[in-house]
């Protein structure tokens, strides 16, 4: 009878651990930055958070510290994760108190407090409730991006690039960047500190492509200086001067 008492109990402490562990990788799944890309009670994000875009920041700890901005205060909490992608936010979160007007901020916090699952696939996190859902694109600087407005003369980027649009491969565990400037194959040195970013020894393939607009890409990536996040989007700066924004590509 004892020895079955043993067993039992240690079998209750790995089924124990077990749970924990999982619970702790997706905790450290859903760390970092997420900014709020689609919203069952929006038709029109631009337009109903016309002070920035809200965001969420999740911190794995003992609990899942989440925090962020509503589109018109800070806020912060904590959210309690359980198995099977079940997720519940606090009733009231902690906020600063700014007035803000016609921005659906209350919409978004009484949203989250409804939510019961999320969904996590790529960079793509999806909340979801009985009333609806919403979809946050992750903001980091890993990954594909896609020129989307470029600051050299006055043509803009669609119109220098209409068949194909030329991007920048970023790791930042890496001191090397790839990408393609809309017809070659680029690579080269990536050196960054702080906000400071600098693209060197840049080289590429040697396919020819009638009227693509090649050195214009590269000539502004070797201007680069500096760089900044707005949200999903990447900023390039010559010092205080814009070069160039880049938007990442999600499912």
């Amino acid at each position: 009878m004892k020895k079955v008492f043993l067993l039992l109990t240690a079998a209750t402490l790995i089924v124990s651990c077990a749970a924990k562990k999982e619970i702790k990788e997706d905790q450290t799944l859903l760390n970092g930055n997420w900014e709020l890309a689609g919203a069952s009670f929006s038709k029109d994000l631009a337009k109903d958070f016309k002070e920035g875009l809200p965001t969420l920041t999740f911190e794995s700890a003992e609990n899942l510290t989440v925090y962020g901005y509503d589109g018109c205060n800070r806020i912060n909490g904590k959210a309690v994760l359980k198995k099977n992608q079940e997720i519940s936010f606090p009733t009231d979160f902690i906020s600063t108190m700014m007035a803000c007007n016609k921005v659906k901020s209350e919409d978004f916090k009484s949203s989250l407090t409804q939510v019961k699952s999320y969904e996590l696939k790529n960079n793509v996190l999806i909340l979801k409730s009985e009333t609806g859902e919403m979809k946050f694109h992750k903001v980091t600087l890993n990954g594909n991006w896609y020129l989307d407005k470029i600051y050299v003369g006055k043509i803009k980027a669609a119109d220098l690039y209409p068949y194909k649009k030329p991007f920048i491969k970023i790791d930042i565990n890496q001191p090397v960047f790839s990408g393609n400037s809309a017809c070659n194959a680029i690579n080269g040195q990536l050196l960054m500190f702080q906000n400071t970013m600098k693209f060197n020894h840049i080289t590429s393939t040697k396919m020819f492509c009638d009227g693509v607009n090649e050195k214009v890409f590269t000539d502004a990536l070797e201007k680069v200086t500096h760089y900044k996040l707005e949200g999903t989007r990447l900023v390039l700066l010559e010092k205080e001067k814009k070069i160039m924004e880049l938007v990442q590509q999600y499912e």
